[in-house]
């Protein structure tokens, strides 16, 4: 007589239903058994529930993985594999026989069905579910045909196995009763709801990576499809968590932070990893800190806020020049909700386990934090959308949206009518569901080509992709073959799926140095089906040698200090690559703020362009971030403004409580700021203090609007002037644009601020602007160079004719004519010749990079090239006595 074995859903690994012979008088017989082999001394071999599970992986079948249990298998005919149908409709094999068996075969559940996420392996797509009209709780379907009669004993081990609290390993208790005797069915159902597997669900995460892949591949924008994994990992989570409060389980919740992230984190490190070589082998040197700087943010959960930074900070270089790794901030949003999302629960623990109903209280919770975070939302994209799209309190309603779906699912599947696969029963209204599922896939697909998402989300504009997400999950199984539950439940997208977060960890950085080897700002149709093609088959490597190892290793799952391991191995391997290559680029580098540090040693002319590649040229890529001029002393002593004001950070040249013959203030935006390397060497000579009182983005105007950025600052100037009382203000009063069609101009309200300045006795020192340019100037003369040019044909591919960037006059002349009391005067100082010699604007000067970006100047440029003008401008001044 044959004998059919299937395991258990929920049951630790080994564990398997044995029956003989087809037919319910047959199954009369099931028992539970495990897998022959040495066992321990002690148990009764005679007793099932005292056999050991299996030791951890460490086989190729355990490698490979085994199949997770089909739960709608409802004879004992097996489609052939050669049909396409059965290939596409076939769920997972039972076992681990063939090449595409393994390529296919899913993780198993028990452990992942411990703590569910967006992420989670095919098996870990559950929801709760009920079966109201026969009045009681059942367990999922297990192997094929599972009326009730003649399986009681099955129903209730399966049942006591998959609701049981974790032993110590992670994996299910085992309940106890007498040796040799079968255990009995509970008095009390444990759960009110037991667990259904949500195939289309699979299939939902895998359409929405498709998405966020083929947008970001083909479209160059943003899809929705992120926004989908937010609030899946929410409903996810959720379900997870409210189970084990109405099962009478303990949160567990270190031991959820433990699974989730030890799962979570080795394959991104080892991404991460990559990323961080390719962009030693293949990036330029001006993009390997910001690429550091986003590993370490990465892997630590925080590139979301590191980019929020970014975007607030006037002196960071643009995140979009090395973006290899700025899709973590989706990542890091959700390993944030993850650490705080479960404490939660902790609200209703007393609540659950005096036996009351814990889902509406949970629900009010969710809708103060949603209708908190959606309002935010809406205002923050209205006025700072960049800033808005990072921020997670800006995106909590959407977790708080998939939470509450969560919470009244059941209910709402109990008055629709649902029906699982398994039930073997059609729900109600099949065709309509269907319907609906379709206009979820629908409005699914449509949203980035609608929307523009990048520019509008994360405002209430973004119910557009969790609607058409939560109408999928509302649709549930139609019944219907044409329904989009049935596409959703394919197998080609299950493999998506088990695939996906390796595949969202792989295609960006893949496409980003593909589009930077390729010099392109879009992959076309051919290379970017290689960039896809390439992308699945990274993540199905990573997947099978990292992730599922890791995933369903219970050798990590059995103590805690392991999955401790995991995690803080997988943290220090990337913050200590990245900090050891950081000290490797830097140990040599000289602290160019301390006073007295030496001009660059030069030995070609800075007013010509080379015609062959110099041995050395400055600054260095990695040493960017280091070319802002600052000033060592923070305002202290008679300079320290009597108040602090946004976005004015007040540095002086002397410390505070040195005594200076005189006082030079700098006024005005950043290209003011940059001519204070050009005077601090006279400055060191001569006891004068400098402060910078320059605020970024903000230029020297009179009289500006309420609501404008720089509101406040023009008053806040003249405050400091009336009390410090300085000899001299340096302040850039022209603004070079970018193009002919936007030619350069001096604001009209600038002569009346400067006036206003002159009125009180101050000279004024009225710098014109240098050229601005539409791309990074340092990054298109450093390709050249990486590429084997010269300064030469960087001048040719980057530089441009001094017509085409500056006017033939200065357009501040006028200024010349302007006086105050005392006699305070404007001295008009102009650099065109300095860095746009013999009528050519070029990037690459000398040994010297002239720019540090697309505008701003860099600080070895100013301090080797504009110190001989200053310096004698200054020495002028003094001579003449105006300071």
């Amino acid at each position: 007589m044959l004998s059919r074995s299937t395991r258990i859903p929920g049951a630790p690994r080994g564990f398997r239903v044995h029956g003989s012979g087809p037919g319910p008088a047959a199954r009369k017989g099931f028992t539970i058994s495990s897998p022959s082999g040495p066992s321990r001394p002690g148990p009764d071999p005679a007793d099932p529930w005292q056999q050991e599970p299996e030791l951890p992986a460490d086989s190729l079948e355990d490698w490979t993985q085994e199949p997770a249990p089909e739960l709608a298998d409802t004879s004992d005919r097996v489609s052939p594999r050669s049909e396409l149908t059965a290939w596409l409709t076939e769920p997972a094999p039972r076992a681990t026989s063939s090449l595409e068996d393994w390529l296919q075969g899913p993780v198993e559940a028990h452990v992942e069905q411990e703590a569910e996420d967006a992420w989670s392996t095919a098996d870990a797509i559950t929801g709760t579910w009920r079966d109201t009209e026969r009045g009681r709780t059942e367990t999922p379907a297990v192997g094929t045909e599972t009326p009730a009669a003649g399986t009681a004993a099955l129903t209730a081990a399966t049942a006591a196995v998959a609701t049981a609290a974790p032993t110590a390993d992670g994996s299910p208790a085992v309940p106890e009763h007498p040796p040799g005797t079968a255990p009995s069915a509970p008095a009390t159902p444990p759960q009110p709801s037991r667990r259904a597997f949500r195939r289309e669900l699979h299939g939902l995460r895998a359409l929405a990576l498709l998405l966020v892949a083929v947008y970001h591949i083909w479209l160059g924008r943003v899809s929705g499809g992120v926004d989908v994994f937010l609030f899946l990992s929410a409903f996810l989570l959720t379900g997870t968590f409210v189970r084990r409060l109405e099962g009478g389980r303990p949160l567990a919740v270190p031991r959820y932070w433990l699974h989730t992230f030890k799962r979570l984190l080795p394959p991104a490190a080892l991404v991460i990893l990559l990323s961080l070589a390719a962009t030693a082998a293949l990036l330029p040197p001006s993009q390997w800190a910001t690429v550091m700087r986003q590993a370490v943010a990465s892997v630590t959960y925080v590139q979301n806020i590191a980019l929020v930074a970014a975007e607030v900070d006037y002196q960071a270089r643009d995140a979009s020049s090395a973006p290899l790794l700025q899709h973590f901030w989706s990542l890091s949003m959700q390993g944030q909700v993850f650490v705080v999302w479960p404490l939660l629960f902790y609200a209703v623990a007393r609540r659950a386990r005096s036996g009351r109903p814990v889902r509406g209280p949970l629900a009010m919770l969710f809708t103060l934090i949603g209708a908190a975070s959606l309002a935010w939302s809406i205002h923050s994209t209205q006025t700072q959308q960049q800033v808005a799209y990072f921020d997670t309190n800006a995106r909590l309603w959407e977790f708080a949206a998939g939470s509450l779906l969560a919470l009244a699912l059941p209910w709402l599947d109990r008055v629709t009518g649902a029906r699982r696969p398994e039930d073997g029963a059609a729900p109600r209204y099949g065709a309509l569901r269907a319907l609906i599922g379709w206009a979820g896939i629908a409005a699914l697909l449509a949203c980035g080509i609608v929307v523009d998402v990048s520019g509008s989300f994360p405002g209430w504009i973004a119910l557009w992709p969790l609607g058409a997400a939560g109408a999928v999950v509302l649709a549930g199984y139609s019944g219907r073959r044409w329904g989009a539950d049935a596409l959703l439940s394919t197998r080609p997208a299950a493999v998506i799926g088990d695939i996906s977060y390796a595949l969202y960890l792989v295609h960006w950085p893949l496409l980003v140095l593909w589009l930077h080897h390729s010099d392109q700002e879009r992959a076309g149709l051919a290379d970017g089906l290689a960039v896809l093609a390439v992308s699945l088959v990274l993540a199905w490597l990573i997947t099978r040698a990292v992730d599922s190892p890791v995933r369903r290793s219970r050798w990590l799952e059995a103590r805690a200090w392991r999955s401790l391991t995991a995690v803080a191995a997988s943290i220090a391997l990337v913050v200590g690559a990245s900090g050891a290559w950081w000290t490797l680029l830097t140990r040599d580098s000289t602290e160019t703020e301390e006073p007295g540090v030496a001009e660059p040693t030069l030995t070609l002319p800075t007013d010509e362009v080379p015609t062959s590649a110099p041995p050395q040229l400055q600054p260095k890529g990695w040493e960017l971030d280091k070319q802002w001029p600052n000033l060592p002393h923070r305002c202290g002593g008679p300079w320290k403004p009597e108040e602090p004001f946004n976005h004015v950070t007040c540095q002086q040249l002397l410390p505070g409580d040195a005594s200076a013959e005189r006082t030079i203030v700098v006024v005005g935006s950043s290209h003011s700021r940059q001519q204070i390397p050009a005077m601090r060497a006279w400055a060191e000579e001569n006891d004068t203090q400098i402060v910078n009182l320059s605020m970024d983005g903000c230029w020297l105007h009179a009289g500006v609007a309420p609501d404008d950025y720089c509101a406040g600052y023009e008053q806040y100037v003249y405050d400091y002037l009336d009390r410090v009382e300085p000899d001299l203000v340096v302040a850039t009063v022209t603004r070079a644009l970018q193009s002919p069609e936007d030619p350069e101009f001096m604001p009209g309200s600038t002569e009346v601020a400067v006036q206003n300045i002159l009125d009180r006795g101050i000279d004024v020192v009225a710098v014109r602007d240098n050229p601005k340019w539409a791309k990074d100037q340092y990054e298109c003369a450093e390709a050249v160079i990486e590429d084997g040019g010269t300064p030469e044909d960087a001048n040719d591919e980057c530089g441009a004719d001094v017509e085409d960037k500056l006017l033939p006059e200065n357009p501040a002349q006028q200024l010349a004519e302007l006086e105050g009391a005392d006699g305070a005067g404007v001295t008009l100082v102009d650099h065109t010749e300095a860095f746009c010699p013999d009528g050519r604007c070029a990037p690459i000067l000398g040994e010297i990079y002239v720019y540090m970006d697309d505008g701003h100047l860099t600080k070895d440029f100013v301090r080797a090239v504009l110190t001989p003008t200053m310096t004698e401008m200054l020495e002028e001044l003094e001579r003449e006595g105006a300071i």
